[in-house]
């Protein structure tokens, strides 16, 4: 037991229950039969705090001796299953808090993932930007509730470092160390772009290093990406499961029917599988692709337009047929 914690029980064993009372106040436990989190905002009073965890009589007496009184001190704090009411004060007091386990998933936009960080943790106007966005890798991570924006952002900066600086090669290279010099512009910034794009054209890991494939072949003969997806970000909905002409016209940088290369930021946060699905994309002299008419999350590839366009008029039949528009 720390020094402070002792004297404060022997103050308070002194002035209400004698000396045999030590034993006593150190035995005194909370009534929650399961563990509990609570969160103390900023500026939270002592008496809210007290209200907050229905504190008993002892428990006040404790946090007295031990001034929590005058040093509320914001957190969000675990308090154990019929924890010693001593030890939850003595916590409270130094403000020794218990991180949160926040998942960070495949948030399309930056201002959906400042919203979710403004609800999860304590500070709000987190303000991750387009240009910071790529540096957000998709994970679950410890954080205090009491984390500042620029604290987050200096997390993920470090996160992103890591991520690139892992072996993942066959000969046990680096993700960084896979980038292929002579090729396309591969700058981390842009793997990450186009990456983000293959996590939306497809749940099937089997493909995506297909499908960057194709869209690697586009880059490097100056083809527009023509990527569905992009679309789909550019007008706001991600829900289109059909993209029509009047879809296609939308102006905006995403758009990547109406403008060639890469979007300027991801259109999501991809995940590792995407990522390196572009960076040991095969070789392929595939320039197009379309879903399946089976609609069974597969794609049919082709190296010419023609062949495309058969494989394209089959699935919007399919399309028709199934009442989709």
């Amino acid at each position: 037991m720390k020094r402070t914690t002792a004297i404060a029980l022997a103050v308070i064993a002194a002035a209400v229950l004698g000396a045999g009372g030590v034993l006593c106040v150190a035995m005194q436990r909370t009534a929650n039969s399961e563990a509990v989190r609570i969160y103390i905002p900023e500026g939270t009073t002592y008496e809210a705090l007290c209200d907050s965890i229905d504190a008993s009589p002892t428990f006040r007496l404790i946090a007295h001796a031990l001034k929590l009184d005058s040093h509320v001190r914001p957190g969000s704090y675990v308090i154990d299953a019929n924890m010693r009411e001593v030890n939850l004060a003595h916590k409270l007091r130094n403000g020794q808090q218990d991180p949160l386990r926040l998942t960070i998933g495949k948030f399309r936009t930056p201002q959906q993932l400042n919203e979710y960080l403004d609800k999860k943790l304590m500070c709000n106007g987190f303000n991750v930007t387009i240009d910071s966005f790529y540096l957000v890798r998709p994970n679950t991570y410890e954080f205090y509730w009491t984390v500042t924006p620029e604290a987050f952002m200096e997390r993920m900066e470090k996160e992103y470092a890591q991520f690139w600086n892992k072996a993942i090669g066959p000969g046990g290279e680096l993700r960084a160390d896979l980038i292929e010099h002579g090729r396309y512009d591969y700058s981390l910034e842009n793997i990450i772009i186009l990456a983000s794009i293959v996590e939306e054209e497809t749940n099937n890991a089997a493909e995506k290093p297909l499908i960057a494939s194709v869209y690697i072949n586009r880059l490097e003969r100056g083809m527009p990406l023509q990527a569905d997806p992009t679309v789909k970000y550019a007008v706001g909905d991600f829900a289109l499961r059909r993209i029509l002409n009047r879809h296609l016209a939308t102006e905006s940088p995403f758009n990547t029917y109406l403008h060639a290369g890469l979007p300027p930021a991801p259109i999501c946060l991809p995940s590792d599988a995407s990522v390196d699905a572009v960076l040991n994309a095969p070789k392929t002299n595939y320039l197009y692709f379309c879903a399946s008419p089976e609609m069974d999350g597969t794609h049919r590839f082709a190296s010419t337009l023609a062949e495309h366009q058969t494989n394209a008029a089959k699935f919007h039949r399919a399309l028709n047929q199934r009442g989709i528009k």
